[in-house]
């Protein structure tokens, strides 16, 4: 996967697109963040999709709005366009990750996008939730969810500037690993 960098700066804090942001959160939060980088790639567009989604709806700003545009395009290329990205990628995690979705959705007998986020957003995520689904589903449903919670500690600005980074590095490592 494209190596996002992960700075903690304990000083002088440079002007840097490097998303120095990170130190602002907890440890936790910063070990979810990184495992969300350190995953198969297919994993890691849909735990950003799903992270970039929630907390687009809970606040808007311009980068939110490019984030959001360029994490739409990379689950079309995922779900449309899979050749368009390095090898492995699985449909199986995304058809279980929207299975996961719409059960959710409908046991809560949920319609609207914007109560469907705050609803997502207040799943607990203290269990990790490969203990709650064991290993048969591939949904990273509530891993996505786990993501933005700790994305929501950061500064609405900051946030964004942090995700778009994430999904710029993203966007550059599959069009680097391009097989079309």
């Amino acid at each position: 996967m494209a190596e996002v960098v992960l700075v903690e700066d304990h000083g002088e804090r440079e002007r840097n697109s490097n998303a120095k942001c990170i130190y602002e959160i907890s440890k936790d939060d910063k070990k979810t963040v990184e495992e969300s980088i350190d995953v198969e790639f297919d994993q890691s567009i849909l735990l950003w999709h799903i992270a970039t989604t929630l907390c687009h709806y809970s606040d808007h700003c311009p980068n939110s709005e490019v984030s959001k545009l360029i994490s739409e395009y990379m689950l079309y290329l995922l779900v449309m366009r899979p050749v368009m990205l390095p090898n492995g990628i699985e449909q199986i995690r995304f058809q279980d990750t929207c299975a996961k979705a719409i059960d959710f959705l409908k046991q809560r007998k949920i319609s609207d996008v914007n109560q469907g986020c705050r609803k997502l957003l207040e799943v607990s995520t203290d269990i990790p939730p490969s203990e709650v689904k064991g290993d048969r589903s591939k949904s990273v449903l509530f891993d996505g969810c786990k993501l933005a919670k700790s994305l929501q500690c950061l500064q609405t600005e900051k946030k964004w500037e942090f995700i778009s980074h994430v999904w710029v590095e993203m966007l550059c490592y599959a069009a680097a690993k391009c097989r079309w």
